[in-house]
């Protein structure tokens, strides 16, 4: 594939610290890859290339792979930055010889070592905080400031220090409000939580990065021996990744970073954006280039895209042309309901069978109505990317279990997994499970068994309900919900119950008259979708922040109300910054098309497209 002239410019930009700013579809990639062949003619070249992801890594290597060989390719290191200072621990004798961890199990290892020190110094297992509320629970701002005093668990106020503690290595700036609570002063508690972690050979992924970088910045480690070090989707790289960066940089290694401040999405990791760009700016002699054709997107779409984004203000002045070979198309959709919006999602469906198509929105909550009603209404499948589908949900089978016990829908299938869910004892599901017949558990006489609350109640509910399951009446199988939602909220989860709305809908929105009818229609789509394989000709479903990276022919972006974009999510303050990134997000899911891009809201559209286009034109 050949270069444009943009693109040799920088793959000839040897010598200097660059700045790459792309467009989506602008070839980045084998930008880069051209750029990392020609800097290994010379032999002297150490070239370190870092992405964000192990698929992007994977990618690279291969691509990479392919066009440069022998021992040239000996030359190259792609890896993420993760594993990269991964294996800087290995380097410092304090450091090496421990375990990584990452989700639940490092929050599980850092709970541990907060209770024993608050042991240690017989401390408060809570503490009540002086808090000035400046906007309420919804993120509305207040006409004036209130203070209150709210408690907190000491394992809490310490987990918001480890945070803010994790995101820079300059501590020594750290303002923390509550740092009166540590008696021996935030450093001895920081310092003990180290030793232990040394102690126990754990490196929780986020503790781990920050004290490299900081062994970095006093010379307890050194850099790594790189000529040359290539960053990809820079505009991602949070604090402690950049001051990484810039201790290599000093140490003599020439840093290209390639990305584009209008593609960063992702503050609520750290991600400096366009922040990012003007630190390398200042701190380096920088040279800037701009890869300014998308070769992604028709003409007609990247304009609608460009209109959208250049309302915002924090962002780089670049030039947007297109390289696509077709205009591509546009069209606006407001809807006056949820359902007509739907119904002109799966009529686009039918019309481009050929075609790859992705919808996107902002919530996976939008995606599983939407995939109901698509399969409900018009037994059209989807795949789910990155998330799992509204079918393989396990809130979903839990309530299925709950329902179709009680109305007797398949009782031996659902009965066994609702008791363990339970916590009922294995002996009693054994007894119960060879006692049950088709009558169903509410005919099972539990008199003489010592059974949990629960199963109690469950065989109350089978014995009250279980008529129901022929019925027809919408207002009685409401009961059941109210009802059976009253009865076990004290074992659901929050999570669940915020699902149990969307359960309610799926039921209702089947077409079966009786509910019994319908929970088997909702059991058959559970077992399909867990036998179902990936087929790359049905259409994606996916978020806004899901499709980062992606391209398909036909786009449509769903849910653009003015309700819900910008989306606020709940107890957020919604800062100048984050409409900026709201809006940045929408760019990004919007140039995603290559083709054709749809656009639809129901009553009224968000204000980002009443900016880019006026009401005239979307009304």
């Amino acid at each position: 594939m050949s270069l444009s002239t943009e693109q040799d410019a920088v793959t000839k930009s040897l010598k200097y610290h660059n700045l790459v700013l792309a467009l989506p579809g602008a070839g980045k990639t084998h930008t880069m890859i051209s750029f990392i062949s020609n800097l290994v003619e010379n032999p002297l070249h150490k070239v370190i290339a870092l992405t964000f992801s192990n698929a992007s890594a994977a990618e690279m290597k291969s691509r990479v792979g392919r066009l440069v060989k022998g021992h040239k390719r000996k030359q190259i290191f792609v890896s993420t930055f993760h594993s990269l200072i991964w294996s800087q621990t290995k380097k410092h004798p304090n450091f090496s010889g421990r375990k990584l961890l990452t989700g639940s199990s490092g929050q599980r290892v850092t709970n541990f070592i907060i209770e024993n020190y608050r042991k240690s110094l017989k401390l408060s297992e809570q503490y009540d905080l002086r808090v000035v509320l400046t906007h309420s629970k919804e993120g509305e701002l207040l006409s004036e400031p209130r203070e209150v005093f709210k408690t907190y668990k000491f394992k809490t106020i310490c987990n918001w220090l480890l945070k803010k503690l994790s995101e820079t290595p300059f501590h020594e700036n750290i303002d923390f409000d509550y740092d009166y609570i540590f008696k021996q002063g935030i450093d001895h508690f920081y310092q003990y939580y180290l030793d232990k972690l040394a102690e126990l050979k754990y490196w929780p992924m986020d503790i781990m990065c920050v004290e490299i970088v900081r062994a970095l910045l006093v010379g307890d480690i050194e850099p790594i021996p790189a000529t040359r070090i290539i960053v990809d989707e820079f505009q991602d790289t949070d604090l402690v990744q950049y001051t990484w960066i810039k201790c290599h940089g000093l140490a003599g290694a020439k840093i290209t970073v390639v990305g584009d401040d209008d593609q960063s999405i992702f503050s609520f990791r750290g991600a400096l954006g366009v922040n990012g760009m003007r630190m390398f700016q200042d701190d380096f002699e920088v040279k800037t280039h701009t890869l300014s054709k998308c070769f992604r997107c028709g003409s007609e779409i990247l304009s609608a895209s460009e209109a959208v984004i250049k309302h915002n203000i924090d962002r780089v002045e670049k030039q947007m042309n297109s390289g696509a070979s077709n205009e591509g198309e546009v069209f606006f959709y407001g809807a006056e309901t949820c359902k007509e919006e739907f119904e002109n999602i799966a009529e686009m469906l039918k019309d481009h069978t050929e075609s790859s198509v992705a919808i996107l929105a902002r919530t996976n909550e939008e995606l599983n109505q939407l995939e109901t009603y698509l399969k409900s209404e018009h037994d059209i499948d989807s795949n789910r990317l990155n998330s799992k589908s509204i079918w393989e949900s396990d809130n979903l089978k839990i309530l299925l279990h709950i329902f179709c016990t009680i109305l007797n829908v398949k009782p031996q299938h659902h009965l066994v997994p609702l008791l363990v869910y339970f916590n009922e004892s294995q002996s009693n599901i054994v007894m119960i499970s060879e006692t049950l017949g088709t009558a169903g558990f509410g005919h099972c006489n539990i008199h003489d068994w010592e059974l949990n609350d629960n199963t109690v109640k469950l065989n109350q509910l089978c014995q009250r309900y279980w008529h129901l399951s022929n019925s027809v009446e919408t207002d009685s199988v409401i009961d059941l919900f109210t009802c059976v939602l009253t009865e076990f909220e004290n074992i659901f989860s929050d999570n669940l119950k915020s699902f149990y709305k969307t359960f309610e809908k799926i039921v209702f929105g089947m077409q079966a008259p009786k509910i019994s009818e319908k929970l088997l229609m909702i059991d058959e789509l559970t077992n399909k979708s867990s036998k179902k394989d990936d087929d790359q000709n049905l259409p994606v479903l996916t978020t806004f922040h899901g499709a980062k990276g992606l391209e398909w022919d036909v786009v449509w972006l769903t849910g653009l109300d003015e309700e819900n974009i910008p989306h606020q999510m709940p107890g957020v303050i919604m800062t100048d910054g984050l409409i900026e990134e709201e809006r940045r997000l929408l760019y990004v899911a919007m140039t995603r098309a290559k083709t054709k891009l749809y656009l639809s809201w129901v009553k009224f559209p968000t204000k980002y497209l009443v900016e880019a286009y006026g009401l005239e034109e979307l009304m």
